[in-house]
C-alpha cells in the first residue's frame, strides 16, 4: 500500500484535493463519501458509485469497470490521499485525510456527503443470502456507520434502509442473531422516518424482526414484536388478510416456547380461521398450521383432537406435495405418536414405518431426518416388545445421528440417553439380548472414556 508518513497542514490537503476536483471529479467525491463512512478498507467499486456512474453501460463489462475504476483512484493513491491496495483493489483514507475533510464539513454538507456515502455503499453490498455473509462481514464497519449517519445526521434513506437491512438478515443467515436484530431495529427506524408508523412496510418490518429475535431465543420480545405486527396489520390491511398467516403462526409457535399453551391455540385458531376466510384453507400453510395445532393438542392432553387435527394435516399435505415429500413424513411419524399414545398399536406401527420409508428413500441412511425415524420406530417396537428389531433400529439410529451430526450435538445427547436406557434394560433382564446389549454398552463406555 502507498504511505504518507509526515503530517500534513490543512491547507496542503485540501490543496491536494482541489487538484484532484479538477483532473478527476468522481475520485474527490468518493474521497469526501468514504470519509462518512468506517475507518476500514472499502472495494473500488465504491468509487465507481458516486451518483449517476453505475448506470453506465460500459460498467457492466469488467474490464471497463477495472479501468474506469483505476481512472479514478491513481490521480488519489498519487497524491497521497488514500492508501491502497490495486491487487485486491480495496482503499483507505489516511487518518489526516479523513480528519481534515470531516471538520471542513458543516452539518448540512456532512449529512450530504453521507447521504452520498450510504446510496454507494448500497450498490457495494449484495442481496441478504447466506453466500453473502463474507462480503457483509468486511463491509460491516460501514454498515455501522450507515446506521450511525441515520441516527446521528438524519440519512433516513431507501439506501440507508437496504443496507441495514440485507446486512441485518444476511447475519440472522449466519447466525449472528443479536447483531441482526440491532441491524434490523435501525432499518425499522429509517421505514418508519421515511413512511411513517402505519405503512404496510412496517408491519413488514416488524414480522422480520420478530422472527430474528424467536431465532436468537429472545422469546418475549418475539411476542411482543409478533403481536404489535398483528395489531398494525389488523389497523391498516383488510380483514382476514393472508398477510396475517405467517404472524399468527410465529406468535403462536413463541407463546407455545414460553408455556402458554392457551394464548398458542388461540392464535393457531385465528391463523386457520383467516385462511379459511380467505379461501386458502388449503394452502400449505394451513397443513403446516393443523400439524402444530396437533403438537399442542398433544401438549394439552387432548390426543384425541389431536390425532384428528394431524390426519387432516396429513392428508392435506399428500394431496399438496404426493405421498413421498419430507412433510408427509413428519405427518406420519405425528399421527404415529398420538396413535401410540391413545393405545392403538398396529396404527401407530405402520405411520412410524411409512414415516423411515419416505425419510430413508428421501435422506437417505445418514441423515439426521432418517436417524429420528428410526430411533422413533425403535421406541415404540421396544414398548412392543420387538426387541431384536428395536435393538437394530436403535443400532442404525444412533448411527446415523453420529454420522451425520458428530459426537457433540445436542441431538446426540437424546439419542444416546435413549439407547444406553434400552442396552441396561436388556442387559439386566433374561433375554436373549442380553450379551450383546452388555457387549454394546462395554464399547460406549470405552469410547467415552478416551
Amino acid at each position: 500500500m502507498t504511505e504518507t508518513s509526515d503530517a500534513r497542514s490543512r491547507e496542503a490537503v485540501m490543496a491536494l484535493v482541489r487538484e484532484v476536483e479538477q483532473e478527476a471529479p468522481g475520485g474527490a467525491e468518493s474521497l469526501y463519501m468514504a470519509a462518512m463512512l468506517a475507518d476500514a478498507p472499502l472495494p473500488y467499486d465504491f468509487a465507481l458509485s458516486v451518483e449517476g456512474t453505475m448506470h453506465n453501460p460500459a460498467l457492466v463489462n469488467p474490464a471497463a469497470a477495472f479501468f474506469a475504476a483505476t481512472a479514478i483512484m491513481t490521480p488519489l493513491i498519487d497524491r497521497g490521499l488514500v492508501f491502497a491496495d490495486p491487487d485486491a483493489q480495496v482503499f483507505t483514507l489516511p487518518p489526516d485525510v479523513r480528519e481534515i475533510l470531516r471538520a471542513g464539513m458543516d452539518r448540512q454538507q456532512a449529512a450530504e456527503w453521507a447521504g452520498r456515502a450510504v446510496y454507494a455503499l448500497n450498490l457495494s453490498l449484495p442481496d441478504a443470502e447466506p453466500q453473502s455473509l463474507p462480503v457483509v462481514e468486511w463491509l460491516l464497519p460501514h454498515v455501522l456507520a450507515c446506521r450511525d449517519l441515520a441516527a446521528d445526521l438524519g440519512v433516513n434513506t431507501a439506501a440507508a434502509n437496504r443496507v441495514l437491512h440485507q446486512a441485518g438478515f444476511t447475519l440472522y443467515y449466519g447466525q449472528r442473531h443479536k447483531e441482526a436484530a440491532g441491524l434490523l431495529e435501525a432499518a425499522m427506524a429509517v421505514d418508519v422516518a421515511l413512511k411513517g408508523g402505519h405503512h404496510p412496510d412496517i408491519a413488514a418490518d416488524l414480522e422480520g424482526l420478530a422472527t430474528v429475535y424467536q431465532a436468537g431465543g429472545n422469546l418475549a420480545r418475539a411476542e411482543a414484536t409478533f403481536s404489535a405486527c398483528l395489531d398494525l396489520q389488523r389497523e391498516i390491511l383488510t380483514e382476514n388478510n393472508p398477510s396475517m398467516v405467517p404472524v399468527l403462526h410465529g406468535l403462536a409457535m413463541v407463546r407455545q416456547a414460553r408455556g402458554d399453551l392457551a394464548g398458542a391455540e388461540s392464535a393457531l385458531n385465528e391463523c386457520l380461521a383467516v385462511l379459511r376466510a380467505s379461501g386458502e384453507e388449503r394452502h400449505p400453510a394451513a397443513a403446516s398450521c393443523l400439524h402444530n395445532l396437533a403438537l399442542l393438542m398433544d401438549a394439552l392432553d387432548r390426543p384425541e383432537e389431536g390425532l384428528r387435527l394431524a390426519l387432516e394435516s396429513l392428508g392435506m399435505t399428500v394431496d399438496l406435495y404426493g405421498e413421498h415429500h419430507p412433510e408427509a413424513a413428519a405427518g406420519h411419524n405425528l399421527a404415529g405418536l398420538l396413535f401410540e399414545r391413545l393405545g392403538k398399536g398396529p396404527e401407530a406401527e405402520a405411520h412410524f414405518r411409512k414415516s423411515l420409508s419416505i425419510r430413508s428413500r428421501t435422506f437417505g441412511e445418514d441423515h439426521p431426518e432418517t436417524a429420528q425415524a428410526l430411533c422413533n420406530l425403535a421406541l415404540f417396537l421396544d414398548g412392543r416388545g420387538a426387541g431384536e428389531e428395536a435393538f437394530d433400529c436403535f443400532e442404525r439410529g444412533f448411527a446415523a445421528y453420529e454420522a451425520a451430526l458428530g459426537p457433540d450435538h445436542p441431538y446426540m445427547e437424546s439419542a444416546l440417553d435413549n439407547l444406553v436406557a434400552f442396552l441396561e434394560r436388556t442387559a439386566s433382564s433374561d433375554s436373549p439380548l442380553r450379551e450383546r446389549a452388555e457387549a454394546r454398552l462395554r464399547l460406549i463406555v470405552e469410547k467415552a472414556g478416551r
